[in-house]
Order: C-alpha cells, then structure tokens, then sequence
C-alpha cells in the first residue's frame, strides 16, 4: 500500500449498546471480523443526516432481527479511540476509504423481548450470548475495555 497520510484519517462517528434484558444480564456478540473470544456490544456507524438515537435502534434491528428494544439512557462520555494500524490498512485496502478509529456514543437499552425473537445478521455476527454482568470481564479481552465499560455501567447505574 502507497504512503498513508494517517493525519487526514477521521474517526468515525458511531453508536453502541449496552442492551440489558428482564433477567439484568447483558447481550454480548461475537462479531465477525473478531477472534472467537473477542466479544463487543452491537452497535455501529451513523449514517448522514441520522441521529445517534436512530442509529443505534436500526443497527439492533439490523443486527438482532427485533425492534423490541428501548433506549434508557445516553452515555455523557464519548469513547473515542484508534484501531490498530494493520486493521485501518486492511479496511483502506478492502474498501479504498476508512478511518483511524471510532468515536461511539454509548446507550443502555433494554430488550422487551423474547430471547428467541433475536434472530442475528450472520453476516456481521457469529454469535450472541447473554452474559451476567459479573462475567464480563470474560469476555470484554480487548485491552482497557473492561475498565470503560465498568465505568458506563456505573454511570447507567447497572450493577451485578
């Protein structure tokens, strides 16, 4: 790949969801551009001219296949970080374009549903799970990210 200019790169603006069910546990996935043991929340890009609330509402619905969900809360801090570089020349190679990282805007959203009513996009996600909230250092691997989402959780006031 040619010179990247990695100042001129953005962050993209992006949305995901700490969804919580009837039983307080927490949905996680297993995307598929991740390892088997790396685990995330759903969520993904705001498109032009869409609100981040919009946002996260289709893409549970895209992802999970349900609109039984419901925003509770908006997170008041950005999580804003830069993926690794081999992972940004793979996505400007792949599609010609992409950014140096994500700026999300955390919600907690509840699920009204049924757990059978999910019914995932496997072209974005493996598998998901609902995990109790005790558990998620589990399988929150990548490095940091137990410790923010402990701080949102806070923040939303979900405990274990």
């Amino acid at each position: 790949m040619d010179k990247i200019d990695w100042k001129k790169l953005g962050y993209r603006k992006s949305t995901v969801a700490l969804v919580i069910n009837k039983n307080n546990k927490i949905l996680v996935i297993n995307k598929q551009n991740h390892q088997r043991k790396e685990w995330d929340f759903p969520g993904g890009g705001i498109d032009n001219g869409e609100k981040a609330n919009e946002t996260i509402l289709r893409e549970l619905r895209e992802e999970l296949g349900s609109n039984k969900f419901e925003i509770k809360k908006v997170g008041k801090e950005i999580d804003k970080y830069k993926w690794p570089k081999d992972y940004v020349i793979h996505r400007l190679e792949k599609d010609g374009k992409t950014y140096i990282g994500q700026e999300r805007i955390r919600f907690l959203v509840i699920f009204l549903g049924k757990s059978k009513e999910i019914k995932i996009d496997e072209h974005e996600i493996k598998k998901y799970r609902w995990v109790k909230i005790k558990d998620l250092k589990k399988y929150l691997v990548f490095p940091g990210y137990f410790e923010k989402i402990q701080k949102v959780l806070e923040e939303f006031g979900i405990n274990e």
